[in-house]
């Protein structure tokens, strides 16, 4: 869809901005703006949570751009008068100065009182150059993000801080052409989000479907013909007759994990992988850790690297998460990681993979880390876990099969996760264009719907 444009444009003074509107102006955030965040609380901690009193705000409480009241934790009314520079108005808005820079919410149907834990700053318009609702879509738009990538410190960010984003600038048309180009993202994208939801509600349908035929294989087999008996275990119902239902430690010739000590890294030149260097795709050997030779030397004594064929099983922090060693690589892997070695005279390592994908593997694991404070999977848990072997031969046709049609599924998955890519792409690049004046939405907001999006609550 194509948009019309203002009459009149002016250079902005910011090349990255580029030409404005000729009736725009801009300003700094110092200049019209009443930032605070709480700066300690006469030691305030988690055990003055309660489900009643005023309420507190945190990041996590920030959903779709607007507070989610109900998870909010409470204090008491002495704790919130302590601070009433961070006592919250209706329309006011907030973002994430920690950790998740950032990420921004609306305060709206504000229920009585509230206030800020640490890490959020408050943002209020003081003098009536803006409205809070288009500054939150400026905040989301490309101007901020390239601020931020010049403000950043080294490669990353972990903190906002206030004398930095005071200085951020931004462009200021008419408060009524604010509440238009706020009413039109408001409107605009909702329908974004909303197909970026359903390509997410399709790759969770994708994942099941991709466990369901995994499980289906290596539990029922290929032949629905096959005559079959009672496994003897109460989930598992029945399997192939011929297969063996048994631990899966009988089938292999190595349990094992990795290392427990940390690795030299200054100067190194092996890889040394973790959970984070494990994914659908393989293993991550470019961005991993580097360790040096003579800690690689030791680790590799003490049993750390794996060999072509050995399957790594994660278990801390992401549970079962695996990947097939296809060739043979000098390596070796920390203690999150747990080393399996099949018996490659009856087990096929592929199956095998499979098999730890299945809902047969991934249920008894999460049976034995399931209300756990840090998920973590011993090596005693893992060698009561149960899988079912068919023959040599059945294993391979079972793998043929499933890398066909797990292909297939993960093609599906891409394709929607690159159409989300897209879609994010053209929410930024629209929320960008209204906000610089690129494009003139004026025309496309009626004054019934600026007045109903006023007044609606969240």
């Amino acid at each position: 869809m194509s948009f019309p444009r203002y009459e009149r444009y002016k250079d902005s003074g910011m090349e990255w901005v580029g030409n404005l509107p000729s009736s725009w102006s801009i300003n700094k955030i110092k200049f019209n703006t009443y930032v605070k965040g709480r700066v300690g609380w006469h030691g305030l901690n988690s055990n003055e949570f309660s489900d009643v009193g005023i309420h507190l705000v945190t990041g996590t409480d920030f959903e779709n751009g607007f507070v989610s009241w109900n998870k909010c934790y409470r204090i008491s009314e002495q704790r919130y008068i302590e601070d009433p520079y961070i006592q919250l108005r209706e329309n006011d808005l907030l973002i994430t100065k920690d950790g998740t820079i950032g990420k921004l919410a609306r305060v709206k149907g504000l229920p009585e009182q509230a206030s800020l834990n640490s890490g959020i700053f408050l943002v209020r318009a003081n003098d009536g150059t803006y409205l809070e609702d288009f500054l939150y879509w400026v905040l989301q738009s490309f101007l901020f993000a390239h601020f931020m990538d010049l403000h950043k410190v080294g490669s990353t960010i972990q903190h906002l801080y206030q004398e930095v984003f005071n200085q951020f600038a931004f462009p200021i048309p008419s408060i009524p052409e604010q509440q238009t180009i706020a009413t039109f993202l408001d409107r605009e994208t909702a329908k974004i989000d909303a197909l970026i939801a359903e390509q997410q509600r399709l790759i969770e349908l994708l994942k099941e479907k991709r466990q369901s035929v995994i499980s289906h294989a290596v539990t029922k087999g290929l032949n629905p013909s096959a005559p079959m008996k009672d496994s003897g275990i109460e989930w598992l119902g029945k399997v192939p007759e011929h297969w063996e239902v048994c631990a899966i430690k009988r089938m292999t010739l190595l349990i094992t994990d990795g290392a427990h000590i940390s690795p030299e890294t200054g100067g190194g030149v092996y890889d040394f992988i973790s959970t984070k260097d494990i994914s659908d795709k393989g293993i991550d050997f470019e961005g991993c850790l580097k360790t040096t030779s003579s800690s690689y030397e030791y680790l590799v004594r003490t049993g750390c690297q794996p060999i072509c064929g050995d399957i790594l099983f994660s278990k801390d922090g992401t549970i079962g998460r695996t990947v097939v060693i296809k060739d043979q690589r000098d390596f070796v892997v920390a203690s999150s990681l747990i080393i399996i070695r099949p018996d490659s005279d009856i087990l096929d390592s592929s199956y095998f993979n499979y098999l730890c994908q299945s809902s047969v593997v991934v249920q008894q694991v999460e049976g034995f880390v399931k209300g756990a404070g840090l998920p973590r999977l011993s090596i005693q848990n893992l060698l009561k876990v149960f899988g079912v072997f068919p023959s040599f031969v059945e294993q391979h046709s079972i793998v043929t099969f499933l890398d066909r049609e797990t292909a297939k599924l993960d093609t599906l998955t891409a394709e929607a996760k690159a159409a989300i890519t897209l879609l994010q792409e053209r929410r930024t690049a629209l929320i960008s264009a209204a906000v610089t004046g690129k494009i003139d939405v004026r025309g496309l907001v009626s004054a019934k719907t600026e007045v109903k999006a006023e007044t609606v609550p969240c």
